[in-house]
């Protein structure tokens, strides 16, 4: 049978200049390290890159799904402002709320009328 060594004396296979045996590891690690290297050079960026976009669409989807409840709560704050110490009447106060609501997208789709490149309403002339 063969001797298990302790761990504070040298296997028998072990030569005075050193672990000759040990050239596996060094090989295999050489070749992990390398691919690890070509790894991160490679997949690196597009992790970064899929991470940016799936976060951009997050903040994306949660920003278009705040404006209508931003809205809607804008809208019966004011109604109940205008109900409260405008006019005493409460469905006065939400007609009013809505006419402001009204004149204030109007004066939006102004703006990007205003905006808009000349002619991008008429027909294309054929």
């Amino acid at each position: 049978m063969t001797e298990i060594p302790s761990i504070g004396q040298n296997s028998p296979k072990e030569n005075d200049t050193g672990n000759e045996d040990d050239w596996p590891k060094q090989v295999t690690d050489q070749i992990v390290s390398t691919v690890d290297d070509i790894r991160d050079k490679t997949t690196g960026p597009a992790i970064k890159i899929s991470r940016s976009v799936v976060y951009g669409l997050t903040a994306c989807f949660l920003l278009l799904l705040s404006i209508p409840f931003f809205v809607i709560g804008t809208n019966r704050g004011l109604i109940e402002i205008f109900d409260t110490w405008i006019v005493s009447d409460r469905s006065s106060a939400v007609w009013i709320v809505y006419l402001i609501t009204g004149v204030l997208w109007l004066i939006i789709g102004l703006v990007f009328w205003r905006k808009r490149p000349k002619r991008a309403a008429q027909p294309k002339k054929r």
